[in-house]
């Protein structure tokens, strides 16, 4: 077969290779040093072929003259470690101070020839303060929303309420369940259910915005006046997609507006109620009346010695441009509303939500001014750790937590995108890759040294990565770029890059590492135009590329159709299975942190084909969803697992996992009760674990049929807890009696801090829930320390058993204590 990587035709390869790594150099600020150890000179150059410098040289002291003082003499030693030792490395170096500032560069040596080593040198300073800055404008952004005091919720095409924020909760007297749909209808004032309803009908037919005021019956059962403003968001069809609105507690002002009118003496009377400071400002804007509690909450100690000052004078200096614009804002029939912070009349530190609103006189012109103050200091110092919680899960749900890089859900929203806004005569390649040997590191120097090497290929493909193009992790040691390009030729640039880039050797805790990586290449519009279509085609011209032997790259080409072929033997053989008894159950240990006692097991299922031999659950269970064979592959796991556990004593928990797709066939309830019937299993002892994508996929059925199990005592744990798409949303929908952090997270502990965070923050969540907390992939006592110090309740993982047996399960239920060997023996014995 011709090979489609060459840059073009008539290039002799060596030039090609320079010129691609000038522009590699050029487009990352990349040098390359050269040093000759018998000259002790170092040749500077932006590339360098074969040790083949292209400028005189100069003395190893000069060059590290130039280098911050206290790095010098560790890079001579790396230098000339790196001649005697003849292996590759990595190191960090800053310059001299300029302007009192030094930069960082990152260096990786490896060697030329004898007595020649060549040096990579990046400048990695701008990446850092920019990442900084990213996350400070976060940070930034997410306070703002948090702090609004309106209730924010979200509405589907036809008006039911699919999501609200939680101050809706605090106020009225029903839970997330009895809100969603049409339920927030139910604490309506019957006086103002029906011209609301009439209202919000007429948007939703018109599609035009919703402005209207009614009463809601509070916790106390009192009514106050609420405005609820929408507008409607659109595709590019036109097509509403989703409805946003506020509703904002307008109770005191509209109160205060009619008390004002009718009689002063009578408003003074209504607003001693106020739990508030309710400020009235001439037309002028300044202060002419303050209510009782106002005075109390500013501890003025003599209203009368500030009655007419100008209302901007009570702010601190830099506050006070803000409160004129509102108070011109307000001279305009404006509303206005800020969050400021403004010490009280005694000095006390405060925040307070601020709206400025007219009041109209009998003619319709502005009177005077109504001013509103909240004392909101409490809520934004309660509020700053769960909004710090709240974006990192939201962060989370769209990005690797090992790598950093985009998940798999922001890279295929990316491809959307970008299909959508391809123009005519435009290209857009996808690169599928996958890291050959990655697994024997895993197995040679475990799962921390893998995790490191992840992050270092993240980086690299960063590097190759050109500023339009977008590289993601989608898991496990498999990544994706997609990247504009003039024709396909510039893909197979790229591609050699990266497969260059990758090759050379990683330094990981001292080891020297080599791994490669195997590409697919497929290309809008010439091999589709769908997000699936093209992610399927890169896959196939990737396992092209593994059949012979990795470490190449090539281009989808409709000839290459084996791996479908494959994939649907498979399928064949996966029908098979259940009849010839490939399947079995296997049951992994899970233990009570705080007792080290067995509390349970979860059942995992395995296949061995007479075929294709073991095969990962990651890739049959994929297949089974996709052939319709989960329904009857998981009637299968649920009626072996019951019918072991009825050997174990009573106190012992089985969870079985459901998959997405039992959900969207309506059986799994039936699926469950004919297991619980056939085998006597109590439904109290059934734990069901599954990912929020079964509520992201079929919501309202899924949480009709979780809701059912749940009535019959089973228990419902929600698996992979901040891996998707947004957990904080669903356990707002249903009442999970249990919490799983995924092992990504507990991985890294103790000593990652963003893992260690997250692993804290899940902990804390369920401890406010209420909801028991299980960690898995638990290997070292490490990890297990830490989640007991953090008040995690349960884990399971190889530091206490591997998946068991029937036989060797049903021993330890007996024994009801975790075994005492080592989880490397258990290894051994079960792989």
């Amino acid at each position: 077969m011709r090979n489609t990587g060459t840059v073009s035709r008539g290039t002799p390869p060596a030039e090609a290779a320079a010129e691609t790594l000038r522009q590699i150099g050029s487009a990352t600020g990349i040098s390359v040093w050269t040093w000759h150890a018998l000259t002790d000179r170092v040749y500077h150059s932006a590339t360098t072929i074969r040790g083949e410098a292209l400028d005189q040289g100069v003395p190893l002291a000069a060059t590290l003259a130039k280098l911050h003082a206290s790095d010098r003499a560790r890079v001579r030693r790396r230098m000339h470690a790196a001649v005697r030792s003849g292996k590759s490395g990595a190191f960090r170096f800053r310059s001299l101070p300029v302007g009192g500032t030094a930069r960082e560069y990152s260096a990786a040596h490896y060697p030329l020839g004898p007595n020649e080593v060549q040096v990579i040198v990046q400048d990695v300073t701008r990446t850092t303060l920019a990442e900084r800055a990213l996350r400070e404008s976060e940070d930034h952004y997410r306070t703002a929303v948090d702090l609004n005091p309106e209730v924010m919720w979200l509405a589907d095409p036809e008006g039911n309420i699919i999501e609200f924020g939680p101050r809706w909760l605090e106020m009225v007297d029903l839970n997330t369940e009895e809100t969603l749909g049409q339920g927030w209808a139910s604490v309506v004032h019957p006086d103002d259910l029906e011209p609301t309803i009439a209202d919000w009908t007429r948007s939703l037919e018109s599609g035009e915005p919703l402005d209207i005021t009614y009463r809601i019956r509070l916790k106390s059962g009192v009514y106050r006046w609420m405005r609820a403003r929408a507008a409607a968001r659109r595709d590019k069809l036109g097509q509403i997609v989703r409805w946003y609105g506020t509703l904002e507690d307008i109770h005191d002002r509209r109160v205060a507006e009619a008390a004002l009118r009718e009689s002063e003496e009578f408003a003074r009377s209504i607003l001693e109620a106020s739990t508030m400071a309710i400020e009235v400002l001439d037309g002028a804007g300044r202060l002419i009346f303050m209510n009782g509690p106002g005075v109390r909450i500013m501890e003025v100690d003599d209203f009368e010695a500030i009655r007419g000052v100008p209302f901007e004078q009570f702010w601190p200096e830099d506050q006070r441009a803000t409160i004129r614009a509102a108070i011109a804002a307000a001279q305009q029939g404006e509303t206005v509303r800020h969050t400021l912070f403004g010490p009280t009349a005694k000095g006390k530190a405060r925040w307070w939500d601020l709206s400025v609103s007219p009041i109209l006189g009998a003619g319709g012109e502005v009177a005077r001014l109504l001013a509103l103050s909240r004392d909101v200091t409490e809520a934004k110092q309660n509020e700053a750790e769960v909004v710090a919680g709240a974006k990192r899960l939201e962060y989370l749900a769209r990005h690797d937590t090992l790598t950093g890089l985009p998940n798999r859900m922001q890279f295929q929203e990316g491809m959307d995108a970008a299909l959508l806004t391809l123009r005519a005569g435009g290209t857009l390649a996808v690169l599928s890759i996958d890291l050959d040997d990655f697994k024997l590191v895993n197995d040679t120097l475990g799962h921390l040294a893998g995790d490191v090497l992840l992050r270092e290929v993240a980086g690299r493909l960063n590097r190759c990565a050109g500023k339009r193009d977008l590289v993601a992790r989608l898991g496990g040691d498999e990544f994706a770029l997609l990247m504009p390009v003039e024709r396909p030729e510039d893909a197979a640039i790229t591609a050699q890059a990266i497969l260059a880039a990758l090759a050379i050797p990683f330094e990981i805790d001292g080891e020297t590492v080599s791994i490669g990586a195997s590409i697919g290449i497929a290309v809008a519009p010439r091999d589709g135009l769908s997000t699936e279509s093209l992610l399927q085609f890169a896959d196939v011209a990737l396992y092209r590329v593994k059949s012979d032997k990795g470490r190449d790259f090539r281009f989808f080409e409709p000839a290459m159709d084996q791996a479908l072929r494959e994939r649907r033997e498979m399928k064949r053989d996966l029908s098979l299975a259940l009849g010839r008894g490939e399947l079995r159950v296997v049951y992994q240990p899970q233990i009570d942190i705080g007792s080290n006692r067995l509390v349970g097991f979860e059942a995992l299922l395995r296949w061995e084909c007479a075929a294709h031999g073991v095969v990962s659950p990651m890739v049959f269970i994929p297949l089974a969803e996709e052939s319709g064979l989960i329904d009857a592959i998981g009637a299968f796991v649920l009626r072996e697992a019951c019918a072991e556990a009825t050997h174990w004593p009573e106190a012992l928990s089985l969870a079985v996992n459901l998959s997405p797709a039992q959900f969207r066939n309506r059986a799994v309830v039936r699926t469950v009760t004919d297991a619980l019937a056939e085998t006597g299993f109590a439904p109290g002892r059934l734990e069901l674990e599954i990912t929020e994508s079964v509520l992201f996929d079929e919501s309202a059925e899924a949480l009709a049929s979780l809701e059912e199990l749940h009535r019959m005592g089973i228990r419902v744990a929600l698996d992979d807890f901040g891996t998707g798409y947004s957990s904080l949303s669903y356990l707002r929908r249903f009442a999970f009696d249990k919490i799983k952090i995924d092992r990504s997270f507990v991985a890294d502990l103790p000593r990652a801090e963003d893992s260690a965070a997250i692993v804290r923050a899940i902990i804390g969540l369920g401890r406010s829930l209420k909801t028991r907390v299980t960690a898995e992939g638990v290997e070292s006592w490490e990890q297990l320390l830490m989640l007991r110090a953090e008040g995690c309740n349960e884990a399971q993982g190889y530091l206490f058993s591997p998946p068991l047996p029937q036989a060797e399960a049903r021993a330890l239920a007996k024994a009801g204590l975790v075994a005492s060997r080592s989880a490397s023996e258990r290894r051994q014995r079960h792989g």
